[in-house]
């Protein structure tokens, strides 16, 4: 089979992901400032290159060191902060020059992160107006509606927006994964499908392409000459296109009705994105996605293998997988996974509404905890961080050929991206996530509460003689930026607040926490809320969840808006509180922030990260 089910890889993040205990505020913070040069995050990946460099040495080492080569990239919103790479000693065949060293700048086949630059291109032409998600596929590649053929699938229902999110209830394949390809005999240890039990086939009924095996053929949208070997006549002729084929079979689900992991959506969006443009995928890609991002490095043709990474496993990487290019057919490095995922992240191609938007959801899963988004696998947990209960959202892309699984990984939360790339055996993928989270995840946390505290926390006061009101700020821990004192024109304003919030009648605190936009130049919104302490289970159906802000309005200005005008490092200078018709100054004296080195290194210490 050419390409694992990207959620496959995924698994043992699950394990990680279990249901939340108390209910907290998501996004306390604003993405944090990080940059190479920060000293605690550079002691953070001294450690991590330590316990991959013994990994790699270690006869007990979680996948076989000798044929599993990888790549790392850890990137913040700004710049690649870290890379680590490893060659294995043992390669596959080189034809074209001797092998080179795994680095940032190797090529690496990454199969269904391809997908995510599918989606891509497609929003760009609905920016630029050529075509809208609500559309039907039927618009732009009619022919699946002209030769529906004998499925009956309902292509008028099938927007791009459902083919993108894996809703759209078709097939998963065409031609791969059929046991009629006599490599799925070898694969799963049979000499023909008719030994173990399944009856002869007509020759029509054989899918004449889609395999990438040695004597296979890819699909093309126009078709070829097959061989079938485990047909009853030694060899037969077609000429049928792929949409002809593929629409032969009914549907899996109704449109809209339960995602399931498909590669064929990809596949006909490629189509769209042609029957659009007039170009080629491969131009689309390189001229709306590659090119405008600097992706120097990034192509869908076979680079030289020299320039690439081939183990010495059964691989794919010279596989010509033809109308599967939309699905899988990219070719990058971890550098340049690492400028997209920083595209993404800054919305250097979109604007920010759209990317918030892609970002999000689109169905659920059979697990709580993971859902399908478009086209990203998307994770929620709890279990990040160790003195909190806030849950995380984890946006991946999980891809997988023959010798190669990928990975990219995005934490919108801290602006953070991972891309890791291994060659060879997959199981090396899964160890290195997780311990680069496990260790990089509470020392970014950690940050953002100490540049939340640096920036924002401290006294507030008026400066008019007349007018006794002020505000205070502290950042506690994983509830972020709390209000513990709030006086409004000589009222205890804040005991006032409680009393008008607390409808559970339970301990609870006023948290802040960022809208993301600004009223100009140089200042940040945030909103007020109140966070109750803890809040026991209402049963089945458990209402206590965090959905009120922007409660409270006087005079048609929000009671729990907070302007803060910043200066040009970020710091606060002043709050604004439009409901109260005052401006605060920010006391100079704060308290001071000595607490984060201290906290960051009992983080290091049991992860085995200092000495």
């Amino acid at each position: 089979m050419v390409f694992l089910q990207g959620w496959l890889m995924l698994w043992p993040l699950s394990a990680i992901l279990v249901q939340s205990r108390r209910v907290e505020p998501t996004n306390p913070f604003p993405p944090p400032t990080l940059q190479k040069e920060d000293l605690s995050l550079g002691a953070i990946f001294e450690g991590l290159e330590r316990k991959i460099q013994e990994a790699t040495r270690s006869s007990s080492s979680p996948w076989p060191i000798d044929i599993t080569s990888f790549s790392v990239a850890v990137t913040s919103a700004s710049e690649t902060l870290r890379t680590t790479s490893h060659t294995a000693p043992i390669l596959g065949n080189y034809s074209d020059g001797s092998p080179s060293q795994m680095s940032d700048q190797t090529y690496f086949r990454i199969a269904s992160i391809s997908k995510a630059f599918t989606v891509l291109a497609v929003l760009l032409q609905e920016k630029a107006g050529n075509c809208s998600l609500r559309d039907s596929i039927t618009r732009y590649v009619p022919e699946l509606q002209e030769n529906a053929g004998t499925g009956h699938i309902d292509w008028k229902a099938i927007t791009l927006d459902v083919l993108a999110s894996q809703l759209s209830g078709i097939p998963r394949e065409y031609g791969q994964s059929d046991l009629t390809d006599p490599f799925m005999g070898r694969d799963y240890r049979f000499d023909n499908p008719v030994s173990i039990g399944l009856p002869p086939v007509d020759a029509d009924d054989v899918t004449p392409c889609g395999s990438n095996r040695p004597g296979g053929r890819p699909c093309t949208r126009k078709g070829a000459t097959l061989r079938c070997p485990v047909c009853p006549y030694a060899r037969l002729t077609y000429h049928v296109e792929i949409i002809n084929g593929f629409t032969k079979r009914p549907p899996v689900f109704q449109p809209s009705y339960k995602a399931t992991y498909s590669n064929m959506p990809f596949v006909f969006l490629g189509f769209a994105l042609e029957n659009m443009t007039g170009l080629e995928y491969a131009d689309v890609v390189q001229s709306t996605i590659f090119d405008p991002l600097g992706m120097e490095r990034a192509t869908l043709t076979k680079p030289s293998d020299t320039e690439g990474i081939i183990p010495n496993v059964t691989n794919d990487w010279a596989a010509d997988i033809g109308t599967y290019g939309p699905t899988g057919g990219i070719y990058t490095t971890t550098s340049d996974l690492a400028l997209f995922a920083r595209s993404v992240l800054t919305n250097k191609l979109l604007d920010n509404a759209t990317t918030n938007a892609w970002l999000k959801p689109r169905s659920y899963s059979s697990s709580w905890s993971f859902a399908y988004g478009m086209p990203w696998e998307i994770f929620r947990t709890s279990d990040m961080l160790s003195d909190s209960d806030r849950i995380q959202t984890i946006v991946t892309k999980a891809g997988g050929l023959r010798g190669y699984t990928s990975q990219l990984i995005m934490i919108p939360e801290y602006s953070l991206g991972l891309v890791v790339f291994v060659a060879g055996d997959g199981h090396a993928l899964a160890w290195l996530r997780e311990e680069i989270l496990k260790s990089l995840i509470p020392a970014v946390e950690e940050i953002s509460r100490s540049q939340t505290a640096s920036r924002l926390s401290g006294s507030y006061v008026s400066s008019g003689a007349t007018i006794n009101s002020s505000l205070t700020l502290e950042v506690q821990g994983s509830s972020g930026l709390v209000v513990t004192s709030w006086i409004s024109n000589g009222t205890d304003f804040h005991a006032r607040y409680m009393d008008m919030s607390d409808r559970k009648h339970m301990p609870g605190k006023i948290q802040l926490t960022p809208a993301q936009v600004s009223r100009g130049d140089n200042s940040a919104v945030w909103r007020a809320q109140l966070v109750h302490e803890d809040l026991p289970s209402e049963g089945l159906v458990n209402t206590n969840f965090i959905v009120d802000v922007d409660t409270f309005t006087y005079a048609s200005r929000s009671l729990e808006e907070f302007v803060f005008e910043l200066d040009a490092s970020g710091r606060a200078t002043k709050v604004d509180l439009p409901a109260f018709q005052i401006v605060l100054d920010r006391q100079t004296s704060m308290r001071a922030l000595n607490t984060f080195e201290t906290r960051l290194q009992e983080l290091m210490k049991p992860m085995g990260l200092m000495n």
